[in-house]
Formats: structure tokens, sequence, C-alpha cells
């Protein structure tokens, strides 16, 4: 999206009583009727993602405290998360009677002031927001679109310049004010506004701005340059159907719609920005919250219920994620967007075989695009049916014909699949395709490396390369376990330890890793480590086939000549 936040203050969801807590009590048991019993339970499903619950077990123990004003502002949180809203907004007024900072309540009550054009009342709790906290943050941006929609367009232009400039929301404010002068019929103005945040792009824009600037250059008869920009953006993103359909329409003569035509949708779209910023920084409770009060303006809104599909999906919720994808409408250009992640969303609630009859139906509905395939596929790799997989793969690379940049991860994913099918020389080929196109991927200079350390080939090639991807991702246990192995192989078993033992602390629970540092101990002589580290990984649930190889050295040790690989 177009924010890099920094959550001043995290808010109700994002720490409570709950946090860190192992509950062991599921939300059916029965623990009789008394608050702490409703707290517990109430608890238990939020830590699940069963909001909806959750705040019907926190109403519950409210109704036992009614004065507890930290149980009651959890509860508007858990309100407006689970789209509650009109027990929030009863809720919210409650809160606002009293003096307590309670930013939520007073954004939900500015919206539903907004949404009834009661915009003095709007304005009054707006201004109850605190400026140092999550809402202030993105304050600026609602009390301009209430100025704007009060018709003091300048007012409003002027507060989007007067906000702070070094809280991560500048590009926002941009395109906000960009948006307003487009509505204010200042056409010229708001191309050149929102086309600064286009100038000089090597990555993807967000779509909103990119079909917002499509849009005014049609409108201003340049239909040429919307069309570049358009294909521009779909050459950096691989794929997009939105894209697709805006350009589509653009040759047919269709016009391209502004994202946001109310000052009530540009509240929302401010909002979305926030909750999107608030996901990537996977802070998923807050999110949530933010989200949902875009919602409350704009419920229908495609890329709204496709941002709550994701926040579902990682909090382990699938079926509130199907629950919002299904509301995206087939017309919507999130419509593709949102098919793809059902898919995901019905593979996680064990229903694989509706989910591979979606994604082929997909696949067959749009012959040229690949995205659907590529979820195939990659949906049977995480099942360890590689085959299958590698079919997915390979039809969509046939598609895709000469590959291009950003093909490097089908290539890779491929080539996993056909090593894992044992079809070595073809896989090594496909990584080393996708190291043509991307030359610093560090999870194919992994893969590959890895590999070659793994048959003893090409190890000096390997151990550059295995730097190199260090170097890019210091922090992947992964990567610099890959290192430590190649130092391993090549007998240099002290700088081996000294990677091994950090790979060990980034990634503490994976077996095979576990298994190499014991190696390792083993050939500098710190054989009783060497056993404690062979003993761990037997507790770490490794593959079925590693389990006699590592009893074995419990047992024996390493070769003394060296020729085992441990």
């Amino acid at each position: 999206m177009l924010v890099g936040c920094g959550a001043p203050q995290a808010g109700p969801l994002a720490a409570g009583p709950w946090q860190g807590s192992s509950m062991v009590v599921r939300p059916d048991a029965n623990l009789g009727d008394s608050m702490a019993a409703q707290l517990l339970v109430g608890r238990y499903a939020l830590d699940h993602g069963e909001v909806t619950i959750a705040a019907e077990q926190f109403g519950r123990a409210l109704e036992a405290d009614p004065g507890n004003l930290d149980l009651r502002l959890q509860l508007l949180a858990l309100q407006i998360a689970s789209g509650g809203f009109e027990e929030a907004l009863a809720n919210a007024r409650l809160l606002a009677e009293g003096e307590v900072e309670a930013d939520e309540a007073y954004v939900l009550l500015t919206l539903d002031a907004a949404r009834r054009n009661a915009f003095d009342e709007a304005f009054a709790q707006l201004g109850r927001v605190r400026s140092r906290s999550l809402a202030g943050v993105i304050a600026p941006v609602l009390e301009a679109w209430l100025r704007f929609a009060t018709g003091a367009a300048d007012q409003a232009l002027t507060r989007l310049e007067e906000a702070d400039r070094q809280d991560g929301f500048r590009r926002l404010r941009v395109f906000h004010r960009g948006l307003m002068q487009a509505m204010a019929g200042r056409g010229e103005e708001a191309r050149t506004t929102i086309g600064e945040l286009l100038a000089q792009e090597e990555e993807p824009a967000p779509l909103r701005v990119v079909l917002s600037l499509a849009a005014l250059e049609q409108a201003a008869g340049n239909e040429a340059a919307a069309g570049v920009l358009l294909e521009r953006q779909r050459d950096l993103t691989g794929d997009s159907f939105a894209l697709e359909q805006a350009r589509a329409g653009l040759e047919a003569g269709a016009p391209i719609p502004l994202p946001v035509t109310t000052p009530q949708e540009g509240m929302a779209d401010a909002l979305l920005g926030l909750a999107a910023a608030l996901y990537d920084q996977r802070i998923g409770g807050q999110g949530l919250i933010y989200a949902r009060l875009a919602t409350f303006l704009t419920p229908d809104a495609g890329d709204l219920q496709v941002l709550l599909g994701r926040i579902a999906l990682t909090q382990a919720s699938p079926e509130r994620a199907v629950e919002a994808l299904e509301r995206v409408a087939d017309t919507s250009p999130f419509s593709w967007q949102a098919r793809l992640l059902r898919a995901e969303a019905l593979r996680e609630l064990g229903r694989k075989e509706e989910a591979a009859r979606l994604l082929q139906r997909m696949s067959k509905e749009q012959p040229e695009r690949v995205d659907a395939l590529v979820a195939l596929g990659d949906m049977n790799r995480a099942d360890e049916q590689y085959a299958e997989a590698e079919k997915a793969y390979a039809e969509a690379l046939a598609r895709r014909g000469a590959p291009q940049r950003l093909d490097w991860r089908i290539l890779y994913v491929h080539g996993i699949t056909l090593e894992r099918s044992g079809r070595w020389d073809e896989a090594e080929k496909a990584f080393l395709t996708a190291l043509e196109l991307q030359p610093d991927q560090p999870l194919v200079l992994n893969y590959l490396g890895y590999s070659w350390v793994d048959q003893g080939r090409h190890l000096d090639r390997a151990k550059e390369m295995l730097h190199l991807a260090v170097d890019l991702r210091p922090q992947d246990g992964y990567i610099v376990d890959s290192l430590g192995w190649a130092y391993f192989r090549l007998g240099e078993y002290e700088l081996a330890v000294e990677h091994l033992e950090r790979a060990v602390e980034l990634q503490p629970g994976d077996p095979v890793i576990n298994d190499h540092l014991g190696d390792a101990y083993w050939r500098v002589g710190r054989t009783r480590e060497a056993r404690f580290q062979w003993q761990r990984a037997l507790t770490l649930e490794p593959e079925q086939g590693e389990i006699a190889a590592i009893e074995q050295k419990l047992r024996d040790g390493l070769s003394k000549d060296g020729a085992d690989r441990g």
C-alpha cells in the first residue's frame, strides 16, 4: 500500500491480558457463568481467531462489571473486529460519555456521523482522538475529507499539507490530495499530484494509484498514456487481473472509474491504507479493526474484503476468510485475487479437492494467465505431491513462453518439484535459468548451492553462492545452515561449527540444522555436544528416512575417515 507505518500505539487488540497465555480450556467447556469463566472462554476464542465468540463472552463478562472501562474498551475492539457495528456504536457512545482514551470509539462515532452527513458532530468526535495515537496518525486525512464534504475543498487540501511529514503517511496524503483535486474538477492538478507517486518507479505501484492516474489520463484525452501506464504496471507485477480488466475497458472506450468518488469513500480508503500497513507489519489484530471500520462506510468494497480475507488467513481463521472473500462481486477488479485466496482458505479448511477444482476452473477461464496454475502447484507441493505440482508448474511455464524476469519464482518452485521427483538434471537447469533472470535471488542461490554441497559437486562455487545468499538474508537460519554445511563438506570444520551454531540460534526447532551441528561438533572433537545435538534432532520429528541414520550416529559416532556425511 501507500504507507509505511510506525504504529505509534498498538491499541486494544495488539496487546491484552490474554497475550502470552497458554490456554488449555475449550470454549465449550462447562465453567459456569462467573465473570472469570466468561473471560477465560472469551480469551480462548480470541487466541483462536474467533472474534465473534470472544465478543459475546466479553459482553457477558461486562454485564457482571459494567463499570470496568478496560473491559469495555476490549469489548469495543472485538465488536468492531467482528463487524458488530450496532453493538459497537452503543458501546462507543457509553465510552464517549466519560473522559477515557478510547480512540477507536471516537473514530467509529466520527464515521457514523459522516455517514449521516452530521458533520459538526463528526468534527467534534474526531477532535477527541489523541494526536499521537494510532488513530491520530490517520485523523488528518479523515478531517480533510470531512472538510471536503462541507464544500471547503481548499481547507481540506491545506489540512493534508499541514500534517506531519515524518509519520510515514506522506504518500497516502499525496494520493488523497490528488483524489480531492480530481473530485473538485481540477484534473490537471490531480494528474500532476498523483503522477508524483509513480515517477521513476521500478516497483509495482499500489493498484488504486495506478487506476486513478489511468482514469485521469483517459479523462484528459490521453488514452495512449493511460495504456502505457497500465501496460508498464502489468509488466512490473507479472500478472494483474485488475490491470488487464482496465486495459480491456480502455481499448473498448469504457471509462475507467476513480476508486473514490465521495468523501465517505475517501475516508474508507484512508482507513484501508492504515489497515494494510498494519497487516504488512504483521499487526493483524489492529489491521482487522481498521479494515472493519472501513467496511462501516463501504461494506461492499472488493479490496477491503480481500484484505479481511488475508488477515483471517494469517490468524488461522479460514472460515472467516471464505466469508469475506465470497462477498467480492464477480464484477469487482479484485474478484480474481479473491478467488485465488478463497482456494487457499478452502485448502486450510481441509477442502482440498474443492480448492483444486476452483483453481483448475480458473486456469481454463483465463488460458493466458498462470497464477491459478502456480497456486495449484503450490498447494500440491505443500502436500508433498511433487508429481502433480510439477505438472502444474510446467504448464504455467509453457504458457509464459520465453521466461521473463518475474518468472524466476515459477522456475524455482518447478526446480524444487523436479529435484524431489528425482529429476536432478532438469531441476539444475531450472535453478540456473532462474538465476539468469534474478542473479541475486537468495532462495535460488541457497537451494542450488545446498544441493550442490549435498551432492559433493561444485563445492567452491556453491560456497560463493551461499556466502552471497547469507549476505542477502543474514537472519535466515536455513540459508546460514547451508553455508555451514558447505564448510563441513569442504572439511573446514571450525568454520562449519561457527555458522551452524548461528543457524541453530536462528532456527532452533529444525531437526536437520541440529543434526548438522552435531556432525560438525563431532569433527572438531566435541563429542558430548555432538550427541546432545543428535538427540535433540530426534525430538524435533525428523523425516522418517533420517531417524535410523541419527540413531546410528548416537551409537557409533561418525566414521574416522570422513566418508560419511553425518
